[in-house]
């Protein structure tokens, strides 16, 4: 669980920062930069090039592809139902579909089913969320954060963007064996992402929110934490889908939000303060919630 203890103490060392106020202002905004130039594109680089598929696998990738286009349709409808702002729809697009189902998912699973389930949780992730991300969440990121709804624009931003451009390296580098120091070295860098995110997350989350962000952040954790995995756990049982498969995918639906979604919010504008809180709030509460849906299942 050492994964957890570094999140959690990223996080309070932010919020330690936050308030001793020894930090610039846009302390936070520097340490996404970071992020989104050297750790996201070498965790990227790092982990594309070993992904392997079968048709074993198929269930928790279709799994994990088919729930995030429901909880975006979902978070999208709403959004347009109640009226929110392009930047807080766009913060909420990203933040509810993209699950923490790797860094946070993967010990939580072994915690609660065992070390035989982490090849499971394992595709879900790296096949799933991981290129969602890199795909979904810069397409949703650049658009909701752009003035301009012009597909060049939003096609120029993506294309430029350093995660899609180490996206497309990593995939070209697929057929190599990198040599044992580069491995080494772009899982260093990026095992720096964690730590700098939550750090920077501590610096901006605000335990109180202004009232016209109360309402988002309430639909945006029981979306997360809730309806997600009632809704895998609903479809597996109507596709008569049950065992170690099916209970991997409900708990990794059940994830509170990706950190690295986080990032790509706060780094577009979308509403920085909220994303952060939206993240920070859902690593809490969801440490219990996976819990009690492991007691559900």
């Amino acid at each position: 669980m050492s994964n957890i203890a570094v999140v959690v103490i990223a996080l309070i060392i932010g919020l330690l920062l936050q308030r001793a106020k020894r930090f610039p202002e846009n302390a936070a905004s520097t340490l996404n930069l970071y992020v989104i130039y050297v750790a996201l594109p070498a965790l990227i680089l790092a982990e594309i090039p070993k992904l392997s598929f079968s048709h074993e696998a198929l269930i928790p990738v279709v799994a994990a592809w088919v729930i995030m286009l429901l909880s975006a349709l979902l978070t999208w409808c709403t959004a347009r139902l109640m009226k929110w702002s392009r930047a807080l729809t766009g913060a909420l697009m990203l933040l509810v579909p993209l699950g923490n189902t790797g860094f946070v998912g993967i010990p939580l699973i072994e915690a609660h089913l065992g070390s035989k389930a982490i090849p499971y949780a394992i595709l879900y992730d790296q096949l799933g969320t991981f290129v969602a991300l890199n795909t979904y969440g810069i397409v949703v990121a650049c658009y909701y954060s752009s003035g301009s709804t012009s597909a060049v624009k939003i096609l120029r931003s993506i294309l430029i963007f350093p995660p899609f451009i180490a996206l497309i390296l990593a995939f070209a580098a697929s057929a190599f064996v990198y040599p044992e120091w580069l491995a080494e070295a772009l899982a260093r860098i990026s095992s720096t992402l964690v730590p700098v995110v939550m750090v920077a997350v501590g610096l901006q989350w605000r335990l109180t929110l202004s009232p016209e962000y109360l309402s988002p952040l309430v639909v945006g954790l029981l979306y997360i934490l809730l309806v997600s995995p009632a809704l895998v756990l609903l479809g597996l049982w109507l596709l008569g889908i049950e065992g170690l498969v099916a209970q991997v995918v409900i708990l990794e639906a059940a994830m509170p939000a990706m950190i690295s979604a986080g990032v790509l919010a706060i780094s577009h504008n979308l509403v920085p303060r909220f994303a952060s809180s939206l993240v920070g709030y859902s690593l809490l509460i969801g440490l219990v919630s996976v819990w009690l849906w492991r007691v559900v299942i």
